[in-house]
């Protein structure tokens, strides 16, 4: 009998714990893409405090997959580009 409710209490925690890594994620997510849309470097904020004492190495090698930061990323070298367009005066993506 002990055995078992040794196993309930361990699945239980492994849950709760599953569960915190992922609210603990999308914050850190939400963080990033905020950071982010202030028009910091990548670089900077995955140095912050906020995000080193929230995540470990192979959390911040994963935020480089999350869908919501890579378009995010994407966003800011498009626009990097068309700044660069502007700049210069070739075609951007409307004129072509």
């Amino acid at each position: 009998m002990g055995e078992r409710i040794d196993r309930v209490v361990r699945g239980v925690q492994a849950l709760f714990q599953d569960l915190s890594e992922g609210v603990r994620e999308e914050r850190v997510v939400r963080y990033l893409v905020t950071e982010l849309q202030k028009g910091r470097d990548f670089d900077d904020v995955l140095n912050d405090p906020y995000v080193r004492n929230n995540t470990d190495a192979d959390d911040r090698a994963r935020l480089l997959e999350n869908p919501e930061t890579i378009r995010k990323i994407e966003d800011e070298i498009a626009a990097e580009f068309e700044d660069y367009r502007r700049l210069t005066g070739l075609p951007g993506r409307d004129d072509a």
